[in-house]
Order: C-alpha cells, then structure tokens, then sequence
C-alpha cells in the first residue's frame, strides 16, 4: 500500500502524486504479479476510520508513505495507525523531507528511502538484507545506521511510465489533465529551493520520443487532454523543449490537447523561434518562476537570474501568442526589504505578466532554512508536527513577520486578483478559485481537529 498524507494547512491538491506512481510501476515492471493500492488522502477524504478500514480491507504486508514537510504531521499519524493495526507491516517514509531529516523520520517507521526511490523500494520489497541496501536509513542495535547514498538513475527512459491506473483519476481536479515529469535535477542552487538536494544538480533528461509517447497512451487510455509539465526547467536546454514541441505537432495531438510548463526565463534559454513552435503545439500556458522584480533580492537568493531576462522572456511569449504567461513571486525572500517588494509590483505592472505570489518557505535542508537559523530567526529544533507555512518563518534579516504576511496579503488580492482579472482572468475563473480555497480552508480545520482528537498533536 503506497499512501500520500493529506496536507496539514497550506497546500491544495491540483495533480497526482507521481512519486508514488514511478515507484507502483517499477515494483510491478520487475513482479507483474505483485498486489499494489494507492491511496491519495489529497483527494479522497482522510479520517482515522477510513484508513483502518482500508487497512483491514487489503491487509498491505508493505505500507509506503511519501513524505512532504506540509504533511509530515499525517505522515506519523498513519504510520502509528499502521503500526496499531498491525505491527508486523514494515513501514517505509520516503519523500522530500524524508531525505532531508531521515532520524526524525525514523521515530515513526521501519526504513527511510532517500532520495529516488524506484530501486531502492523494490529491493526493500525483495527482502534484501538492509546493510546491503544503498539509499536508506534504519535503526540498529540502538542506533541509526545511513547507508551510502544511491546512485541517481541516469536513463530516465528506461523507467516504466507512472502507474496511472492506480490513481482515482477523475477525483482530481486537473482532471481531464494530468501532470508528467520529463526530467530530474536542476543544476541551479537557489537558496529557497530543495529540488537539487532530492534529485541532484546534474540534469536528466527523457527522451522527447519517450514524453510524447506518455503523453500520447494518456490521451488515448484515459482520455486526457491538458498535460501539464512538472519540470522547472522544460528549456534546458532550448532544442530539447523544440524536440518535444515537434514530437507532439508531428503525432497531431496539438489538435486534440493542450499543454502547460514552467520555464527558466535566462536569455540563454528562450527565443521568440521557440516561443512560436510551443503556440503551434498549443502549449496554452508558460510559467516563470522570477520570485522577485528586485535584483538585489534575485542575487541574495541565488536564483541565477536577471530582472531584465524575466521581462524579455515575458514579452518574447507574450509576442509570440501564448494566451497566458504566469509569473511566480515570493515575499519574504532573504534580504527581501519593503522597497524590494514594491519593485516587484513595479515589475509587474510594466509586463504583460499573470502573477502569482507565496510566502517564501523555509524549508528543512535549504540554504535559507540553515541562514535563518543561524541568524536566530527560527528555532534550531523546530516542530515539523505543527508545520505551516504562514507560521514557519518569524521574520527575515529585513522584515518581521507582520510586514511578510501584510505584503503577502495585499499582493494576493491586489495582484492575483484584482490585477489577474484585468488581464483576461474570467470571472467564472475567479469565483471558482475563491470557492476552491473557502473549501480547502474548511477541510483543512476538520483534518486539524481529526488530528488533534487522535491525540497526535504534540510531537
């Protein structure tokens, strides 16, 4: 039984987990007779009984939890439900902050996974001797032992596709669209960000032949019609986003789906040729990730990135036809000061920008999670069981905390919205985006007070 936890606060599920569907695939590619269930509590609704039901139902010898920091508290709350059920099951955490803080993890399972987890699992599965398994942490004779870190899987393209018939596909909210990852690792080292520690700085690429094809058996076996890509970096380099762009106008399939990604927007990467062939593959979409219109606030984080490069990649989409170019911002960036974040309103209003803005988070393993410790602004140990992103950060070396949430505030509402709507936002759009969030706001009390009545509040 594979399980991803739902969120404590902050998050809204959008897509499936892919994870946890590379990791079902791979064990079945090697034992097409093994009995596998995923279990989504993002989009199924998640309480105490519900789960023991599920567990009693499939009586899972395995129970795998992929672990991310915003749901780490229900990540120990089903491994203890687990645990009860029954203490034979071997449970495995793995995930993001599973590689980040794998002792922690510990209290509450058998084996962590760190990092990519395809190999490692299925050698769990197999039962191999644990001191023979790369990739994992466990707890012997009184101590923790971490063995060697794996190797990253260097041809992506001989991964089996994501085991997409296990998901509850139309519980989605994308759905009829579906996500996909079309590479792993960032060879950039942005301060906020803890991608280049999970998967590595050197990137791996799939073959545009092997995403198309995915894309493709999407289409045609679940009817899919809107793909979203997972990467950050879709134009690393640029032929190869070019590449997929004429795998999917050369399969027609342009005519029957559309398509949304995010970007690098580094001169280097982008041109108005490229921009024209991803129009003509109906790429609908493109996403920057430019955190902030102040230059100073762009070198203290690392982000490799000049403030006149995010708005020639703007205007370069925009000319070419690309009916929506988003922009990611944060507030509360590391010597981010309030005249920083009025020159991102400034950058936003002077481009044609769809923007988008979040509290910039620190979290375990990051550049800024250590930074912010060091300057006393976050406690060394903090409680990752009352997690939340609003309440992570207590202040910046230029900003409180009530200048972060403030700015953050007005910039969702002046910004996201008011600014969004002007620019071609419909108003059914905009309304059902409030609803969504009224909504998630409300599931995540109830989830909170599920928590707090199983008496797992405190760590």
């Amino acid at each position: 039984m594979l399980i991803f936890p739902p969120y404590t606060r902050g998050a809204t599920s959008v897509f499936p987990p892919l994870g946890i569907g590379y990791i079902a695939s791979y064990v079945l590619s090697k034992n097409p007779k093994a009995q596998i269930r995923i279990l989504d509590f993002t989009v199924r609704e998640f309480s105490i009984e519900e789960l023991k039901f599920e567990l009693k139902k499939y009586c899972p010898e395995i129970v795998g939890i992929s672990v991310l920091t915003i749901n780490f508290p229900f990540s120990t709350l089903i491994a203890k439900l687990v645990k009860q059920h029954d203490p034979k099951v071997i449970v495995v955490i793995g995930g993001v902050h599973a590689t980040m803080l794998p002792e922690e993890c510990l209290a509450y399972c058998d084996i962590v996974v760190r990092g990519e987890g395809e190999e490692t699992f299925w050698q769990i599965v197999q039962e191999r001797p644990l001191d023979s398994i790369d990739g994992i942490s466990f707890r012997k004779n009184g101590g923790i032992v971490n063995r060697n870190a794996r190797a990253y899987i260097r041809d992506l393209d001989a991964l089996p596709l994501p085991a997409h018939h296990l998901f509850e596909m139309n519980k989605y909210e994308c759905f009829p669209g579906w996500g996909i990852m079309a590479s792993r690792g960032c060879p950039y080292q942005c301060i906020f960000c803890s991608s280049p520690i999970m998967w590595g700085r050197q990137l791996r690429l799939r073959s545009a032949k092997s995403i198309v094809d995915e894309i493709e058996y999407l289409h045609h076996t679940f009817g899919i019609i809107r793909i979203t890509f997972f990467d950050d970096t879709i134009n690393i380099p640029q032929r190869r986003a070019i590449e997929i762009c004429n795998e999917i106008i050369k399969r027609e399939l342009h005519r029957e789906m559309s398509f949304v990604c995010q970007m690098r927007a580094n001169r280097q990467f982008i041109s108005l040729e490229l921009f024209k062939r991803m129009k003509e593959a109906n790429f609908v979409q493109v996403e920057f990730g430019i955190e902030s219109g102040s230059q100073k606030v762009l070198n203290s984080i690392r982000k490799s990135l000049i403030v006149d490069e995010a708005k020639y990649a703007i205007r370069l989409a925009k000319i070419a036809g690309i009916p929506i170019v988003k922009g990611f911002f944060m507030i509360g960036n590391w010597d981010e000061a309030i005249t920083d974040a009025l020159a991102t309103w400034y950058f936003i209003l002077r481009t044609p920008v769809y923007p988008v803005f979040s509290i910039c988070t620190p979290f375990p393993g990051t550049r800024l999670f250590e930074m912010l410790q060091v300057e006393g602004y976050m406690e060394s140990s903090c409680n990752w069981q009352v997690f939340n992103q609003a309440t992570a950060i207590s202040r910046t070396n230029r900003m409180p905390r009530i200048h972060i949430l403030f700015l953050y505030a007005l910039s969702s509402l002046f910004f996201e919205l008011i600014l969004a709507f002007a620019r071609g936002r419909s108003f059914t759009q905009t309304v059902k985006g409030a609803i969504r969030m009224l909504r998630h706001k409300a599931r995540q009390t109830e989830l909170q007070k599920e928590y707090e009545t199983a008496g797992y509040a405190q760590h």
